[in-house]
């Protein structure tokens, strides 16, 4: 894994710093820091109006050029990065404060951790998530209550009746996973076809939040592409050409929120699709036992997001956000029928 400082601004790695004895400098602050000297309520009023951004904090904001998928790093990863982005988000917040002596900063980075939202936007590789929550450390990961991360449709493989998979004959394609051990197939016998290859670094990310009772709860919000609700296929408006988001990866995080958080982590998946779309198929996606959490309307028009646009002048409908949470597992898992009508066909695969 690479090093995290070469992946993210130092003001984004900050790992709690270890206690240390009383020495003259922190016996001296106790005393005469006027800061440390305030009233408690005081001083947590100053650390929310210098630490608290308004915005998401974005750690990372890129669009990977290759379109392989993300199980091992690239030496020289091909992006295309917005620093504006990041540094706008954080120059919003007095970060100084989390580098002053260790009673401030303790303070400050429970603040700081706890009332903003991070973010992970973009094609990034989820790698770079778990180096940042390593990076930060098992205390500041604690406080931590707010996560987003952009997820897309995974890549896929194809499945041999015998359960092997070949990946596909891309240059870039990256090493992929078998099927997660917590799926059982969906017949004995199952005709080979594409599948969707869930990578294993996001276990690990959910992993890290591992809590035991009485750690406040942490939201995890996984944002949608455009026009995609996994276990929908929405080929009449064009936006999947038969690559389909199975509902494979939305019940693995299930299950590993439920195995390793107790409870203490909430998932939640945000999208958007044309107003039009979403009335005519909530009974459909209700019924992959998605629950609606919320819905708003967009003023901007759904064709903004393709090229080439349509014809301005026509009417199109408005777009929709809105928010999705997974009801509770019952049963074992059975993984997503296999498609062997797929565009791209066997050929498109190999060993």
């Amino acid at each position: 894994m690479a090093d995290s400082q070469d992946l993210f601004d130092d003001v984004f790695v900050i790992p709690p710093r270890p206690p240390s004895p009383c020495t003259k400098i922190t016996a001296r602050n106790s005393t005469h820091s006027r800061l440390l000297m305030l009233p408690d309520e005081i001083r947590l009023d100053i650390y929310l109006r210098c630490l608290v951004s308004s915005l998401p904090i974005v750690v990372w904001s890129a669009q990977e050029k290759s379109l392989s998928d993300d199980s091992i790093p690239l030496k020289s990863p091909r992006l295309i990065r917005n620093p504006e982005a990041r540094a706008s988000d954080i120059c919003r917040v007095l970060i100084t404060l989390l580098r002053s002596c260790r009673s401030l900063a303790a303070d400050a980075a429970c603040i700081f951790y706890s009332e903003n939202t991070f973010v992970f936007s973009g094609r990034h590789r989820y790698y770079r998530i778990i180096a940042w929550l390593d990076a930060i450390g098992q205390r500041n990961r604690d406080n931590l209550s707010a996560l987003e991360i952009s997820v897309r449709c995974p890549p896929k493989a194809w499945q041999l009746p015998d359960g092997t998979r070949l990946k596909a004959r891309v240059q870039d394609v990256q090493e992929f996973s078998p099927r997660h051990p917590h799926f059982s197939g969906p017949s004995p016998i199952s005709p080979e076809g594409e599948v969707d290859v869930i990578n294993p670094a996001i276990e690990t990310i959910i992993s890290f939040f591992a809590r035991p009772g009485g750690v406040p709860k942490i939201k995890l919000v996984l944002q949608l592409s455009y026009g995609t609700v996994p276990g929908m296929e929405f080929i009449d408006f064009g936006f999947q050409d038969g690559t389909l988001f199975t509902m494979d990866l939305p019940n693995l995080i299930e299950k590993w929120r439920a195995d390793y958080t107790f409870g203490s982590m909430e998932v939640l998946w945000r999208g958007e699709l044309p107003e039009k779309l979403l009335t005519r198929d909530e009974g459909e996606i209700k019924g992959l036992r998605w629950e609606i959490l919320d819905e708003e309307n967009i003023q901007r028009p759904w064709f903004l997001h393709f090229r080439p646009r349509p014809d301005p002048s026509r009417t199109m409908p408005s777009s929709r956000q809105f928010l999705l949470k997974r009801k509770e597992l019952t049963g074992s898992l059975v993984a997503a029928t296999t498609s062997p009508m797929s565009a791209k066909g066997r050929e498109a695969y190999t060993h």
